[in-house]
């Protein structure tokens, strides 16, 4: 019966997938007529239509559709993840401190203004070392989970989520420097990160979030969660927003959010069915 529900629900992401490309090649030829208003119409309607595909297919729940997103990027292993009592949160312990930490750097970076400088050499070496160490413990753990045994040492949900925090203020500098290098038409020469109080306050704050995780009950467990589902879905949105005005040939020629609004949208309805397939493979694989 299982087996059943799942090849459905495979099939219809199937029609999905082939759904997009057909949406995306009419798209990419009203831009080439320069028609705004029909393209915009095309991307409305793709949000709507796979928006509604991803929540009539996903388990029945607010919380259960989080775990789906999260299914999408991440293992999900228990073991590897925090819970308060039965409800299991929708990332492990690495994706959340690499989400969470994620968030607070995107939203101070926006905030900063449009700032494109590269850091400085010591800022550069610094972020160079917590991509290491994010990426040193994940293989300890999986070599540790392959032999069944510690590798070098004993992997933690704890060190996995300090790592993964690392590993957010990474991303999320990156992230927001070339989205601002790709889409203004003015920026500031400042980099996004270019003082060490920076550092510290977002070690304070990624501190104040993890508490949230670690300590709190199942009502702000379950919020923190979807804050994070919530980044996961905005980041995919922003990388193919990037793309598409890449691909489209627009760069560097927008002055306000509004004028890039058409991307975003773009940018949603491509991640909404990367989400899709993902969890397509992932049902194909597992089940």
């Amino acid at each position: 019966m299982y087996s059943k529900y799942n090849n459905q629900k495979n099939a219809h992401i199937k029609f999905v997938i082939i759904s997009i490309y057909n949406i995306g090649i009419m798209i990419i030829e009203k831009f080439k007529q320069n028609k705004k208003h029909s393209i915009l119409a095309i991307l409305l309607t793709t949000a709507i239509f796979l928006t509604w595909s991803f929540l009539s297919h996903s388990p029945s729940g607010c919380y259960g559709k989080v775990l789906s997103i999260g299914s999408s990027v991440c293992h999900q292993i228990p073991s590897h993840s925090f819970s308060v009592g039965s409800v299991q949160f929708p990332v492990c312990a690495r994706c959340t401190g690499l989400y969470m930490g994620s968030f607070i750097g995107i939203v101070y970076a926006f905030l900063s203004g449009k700032k494109i400088g590269v850091p400085k050499t010591k800022f550069i070496i610094f972020l160079a070392f917590l991509f290491l160490l994010w990426t040193g413990d994940g293989l300890n753990s999986l070599i540790s989970d392959f032999l069944n045994k510690p590798f070098l040492y004993q992997t933690s949900n704890l060190s996995r989520l300090v790592t993964g925090y690392g590993m957010g203020l990474v991303m999320s500098t990156a992230l927001v420097t070339l989205f601002n290098l790709t889409v203004w038409k003015t920026c500031k020469k400042t980099p996004v990160l270019d003082n060490v109080f920076q550092i510290i306050g977002y070690g304070i704050l990624c501190a104040m979030s993890s508490s949230l995780i670690l300590f709190s009950g199942p009502v702000i467990f379950q919020l923190t969660a979807f804050i994070t589902i919530l980044t996961v879905l905005s980041i995919i949105s922003l990388l193919y927003s990037i793309f598409w005005i890449i691909f489209l040939r627009k760069e560097n020629q927008f002055a306000n959010w509004k004028g890039i609004g058409i991307y975003i949208i773009a940018g949603y309805s491509t991640a909404i069915g990367q989400i899709l397939l993902m969890i397509a493979l992932r049902n194909g694989i597992l089940y």
